[in-house]
């Protein structure tokens, strides 16, 4: 109560500052009178301003006092208004800005001398690493407005033909005009920025608004300051992993051409336009240009544009705006900086704009040590997403544009129309409706009231397939889920029935789980639960052949590579990831493995070949097989250091690290308990990580030592099996052997390694190539090698061109491979793969198993 009487108490001090404010606010334009977008609007002298919106328009708010206001852009003269604010007055004033007069020194220039912009842009790299490095600390306020608009909408999708009835239809249902026009996404940020040498970050975010979600939550890290003083400019990974050589890198002039448009005064300062050019297309590099303050050799502003002939990825252009003051002499900091990226997507056509003004700039200022604690590069204060629309009216320093206002007023209805709970539980029932077909081609589903709980079937045309055990075999697997409340605990469950109808053998098996999320910490979690049933496995737990596949090998080539046998099985099991970056999983298991015998000599093939092989690998005939009881005790523990974590209004969410993950699993195979005769202790430690090369591309690794410290009695699924492949398809990557035998390197030896390493170069040297870099095609190379002794390896190279496809659909990868081992074979090959494939894990300490 005490809190309430003195917020009460603070606001009756306060409002008559309020009160009287003042605003200044008007139109910026050009000297034809066409408005100029984001022009920065700021008191002389200071760093406090604002910036005009889209369309020229500038709101002010001036305390009582006189004040000199600067209008100013990049490429135009900057215009000065005097103002006297007496009260809480409006005052109205357009700014005209003319087109800035450069003017060119006169020289004698002989054609051997280059272009005077090359001392200046020396003298700019030469103070490069001063500019960069003279902020030791750093805070600001900022303000974010975001807005993407549809320019266009397409005739047809995916070949079917749209009329302008249901493109009119389509459109109002995103509010957008009959041509397609119009704002699908508008949100508004206000946050303080902490920053301090060498890499502590923090936002505070202060308020947020989202069109379409009143308690959306907007981007908990803004658009950092874009240093171009960076000898390699990091826009994000997305457009391209190797970033972007500034054009005032160390070496620069490698990758630039550059011509002095003129100077002009600005304040008693000299500013240099200079003209920058990259030398070759397809080089990671900017165009546009760069104003340089003279004598002081930093950054006035720029306008740079980047498009598919540098090597950008994803978006198809995307122009950056940047304008500084001067803060203090010789120190210059950012005031305004804008974003404006195009797609073009099967026909639609998107832009938009992301404008930040920074205010209240402070440089190598104290900030306590309590802001970068608890590893938080960003909170949010408990109400910022509660504020209502007055308080935006009030806060916005860049007003809103007619059809922003529009889209917050339709989004904001759409929201209230789709989080009805009659609406969504209208949807539900329409999902709950089952075609003919459905149970066939995309499976069966069906959901709770409030979505409480779901049942899900798989399909049954991809549970069917062929093997030479079972011959035709069919294996549905049905999953459910029960919402036990509203805090993130569940009952998860899994169940998969099968039917071979060569050897008649039914088999059934399920998996239930209490699962328990934290609502406090996005990530943390953990589940324990039972699987129990009798199942048909591969050898190898991590599914190396899938079935599909061994089907079409099978009836097509009579390759029957997929080997399994049958298991009773009981488990037990627990999981726990503290959201920090550790997690570890247990569980115990009982296991009777029925050996299989091939049941069927069915093919398609025409020719008369070797036939089938025997179910039990050949390459695993010096080991046991027979059947047999197993218990296993299993254990592994994972963890990625450097976790930073974001608080949000209600909870906290993290945020993996660029740290490399070390993971180690130790499996005990227990003899003389319920007649188990496995007696083994196998371990296995791996470390997996990327690493960023910039201009050189990036790295990925997959790196492990492993082996058994005793080795008594290990059964065919217990072995050291590694993940061969014999297809054409690529198996996942980094984990996988593209040409080794399924079986052939399966051991017990007491130590070995493994090593996957792939090297991308992410446009390096494909560059330089026709073709290639028209359609943006990547090489990457690497090694996948396992080695337990001089006799006994498998390693193999390869050569690969990534990121094919188009567009955004760019998922598709070839490679050439070739293999030498221990046997002294050598093997070639081609593997199609997509880059996004996964591989299956069924490790009894794992809660994410699948059946096969």
């Amino acid at each position: 109560m005490r809190s309430h009487h003195l917020y009460l108490i603070l606001f009756l001090l306060l409002f008559p500052f309020f009160a009287t404010a003042g605003v200044l606010k008007g139109k910026v334009t050009d000297s034809k009178g066409s408005p100029l977008p984001f022009v920065t609007v700021y008191i002389q002298g200071t760093t406090i301003g604002t910036t005009a919106n889209a369309h020229g328009e500038y709101e002010l708010p001036l305390d009582p006092g006189k004040y000199k206001v600067v209008s100013q852009v990049i490429g135009f003269k900057q215009s000065i208004f005097n103002v006297t604010i007496t009260g809480n007055e409006t005052i109205q004033h357009n700014f005209e800005l003319s087109d800035q007069d450069l003017r060119i020194k006169e020289v004698v220039v002989k054609a051997s001398d280059e272009d005077p912009a090359y001392r200046i842009i020396r003298k700019t790299i030469s103070r490069r690493s001063f500019h960069l490095k003279q902020m030791k600390s750093f805070q600001t306020g900022i303000y974010l407005k975001g807005t993407i608009r549809s320019r266009n909408m397409p005739n047809s999708v995916f070949g079917i033909k749209i009329n302008d009835e249901e493109k009119t239809q389509a459109g109002k249902g995103m509010g957008l005009d009959s041509n397609g026009k119009g704002v699908l996404f508008v949100f508004e940020e206000d946050a303080d920025y902490y920053s301090q040498l060498p890499d502590k970050k923090r936002t505070v975010i202060h308020s947020v608004r989202e069109s379409g979600d009143p308690n959306g939550l907007g981007v908990s890290e803004f658009p950092e300051v874009i240093s171009f003083y960076e000898n390699n400019v990091d826009l994000s990974e997305q457009l391209n992993p190797r970033g972007f050589v500034s054009p005032i890198a160390d070496n620069a002039l490698m990758f630039y051409k550059y011509k002095l448009l003129g100077e002009y005064k600005e304040d008693g300062r000299v500013i240099n336009k200079i003209q920058v050019t990259p030398r070759r297309l397809y080089e990671p590099t900017f165009t546009g240009v760069i104003y340089i303050v003279d004598e002081d050799w930093a950054i006035h502003s720029l306008e740079m544009t980047l498009t598919k002939k540098n090597n950008m990825d994803f978006l198809d252009t995307i122009r950056i705006s940047q304008l500084f003051l001067p803060l203090k002499p010789d120190v210059w900091v950012i005031k305004s900086q804008v974003w404006y990226p195009t797609i073009t997507f099967m026909g639609f056509d998107f832009t938009g704009n992301f404008a930040t003004v920074y205010n209240r700039q402070k440089v190598n200022e104290p900030i306590p040590d309590t802001m970068f604690s608890k590893k938080l590069v960003s909170s949010y204060d408990k109400m910022a997403n509660k504020k209502d629309t007055s308080y935006w009216t009030e806060a916005r320093p860049i007003p809103l544009e007619k059809d922003e206002v529009k889209n917050y007023v339709f989004a904001d209805s759409v929201h209230k129309r789709v989080t009805d709970p009659k609406y969504i539980d209208s949807l539900r029932r329409v999902r709950n409706k089952t075609g003919i077909f459905d149970p066939i081609f995309s499976g069966y589903s069906h959901y709770g009231k409030a979505y409480k709980w779901s049942l899900n079937v798989s399909p049954l045309l991809f549970a069917v397939n062929f093997n030479t055990v079972e011959g035709l075999n069919i294996a549905p697997k049905i999953s459910a889920r029960v919402r036990l409340d509203s805090l993130g605990n569940s009952l998860d469950i899994k169940s998969a029935v099968r039917y071979g109808f060569s050897n008649t053998h039914f088999n059934g098996i399920a998996r239930i789980a209490y699962v328990h999320n934290s609502k406090s910490l996005i990530g943390k979690s953990w589940d324990f639960g039972l699987r129990g049933g009798k199942y048909v496995f591969q050898f190898n737990p991590h599914n190396p052949m899938p079935p599909l596949y061994n089907t079409i090998s099978t009836l097509f080539y009579e390759h029957n590579d997929m080997k399994i046998y049958e298991r009773w099985d009981a488990t037990a099991f627990f999981n726990k990831n503290y959201g920090n970056g550790l997690k570890w999983a247990a569980g115990l298991s009982f296991q009777q493995r029925l050996p299989l015998e091939n049941t069927t000599t069915y093919s398609w093939r025409s020719e008369s070949g070797d036939g089938y092989s025997p179910n039990t690998p050949t390459d695993l005939a010096r080991y046991t097989w027979e059947k047999h009881d197993a218990v296993l005790a299993a254990v592994s523990v994972s963890y990625q250091p450097g976790y930073t974590y974001t608080q949000y209004p209600d909870y906290k969410m993290a945020h993996a690290s660029d740290w490399p993950v070390f993971t180690f699993t130790y499996t005990k195979g227990i003899p003389n308990v319920i007649n188990s005769k496995v007696d083994f202790d196998k371990w296995r430690f791996g470390i997996t990580g990327d690493a960023r090369l910039k201009l050189f591309g990036s790295l990925s690794y997959n790196v492990a030592a492993g082996g058994f410290l005793n080795d008594k009695y290990v059964s065919l699924p217990d072995l050291m099996h590694i993940d061969g492949d014999q297809t054409i398809m690529a198996s996942p990557y980094l984990q996988s052997f593209q040409l080794a035998n399924y079986y052939r390197y399966s051991n017990t030896e007491k130590i070995y390694g493994e090593a996957h390493i792939e090297y991308y170069l992410k446009g390096l040297l494909t560059n330089k190539l026709p073709l290639f870099r028209q359609a943006r095609w990547y090489f990457v190379l690497g090694n996948n090698t396992f080695y337990a002794n001089q006799n006994f390896y498998h390693t193999e190279a390869f050569l690969g061109i990534d990121n094919l496809g188009f567009k955004i659909f760019r998922v598709l990868r070839v490679d050439y491979v070739h293999s030498w081992d221990g046997y002294g074979k050598q093997y070639n090959g081609i593997r199609f793969g997509i880059k996004m494939g996964q591989g299956i894990n069924v490790d009894i300490a794992s809660s994410k198993e699948e059946f096969q």
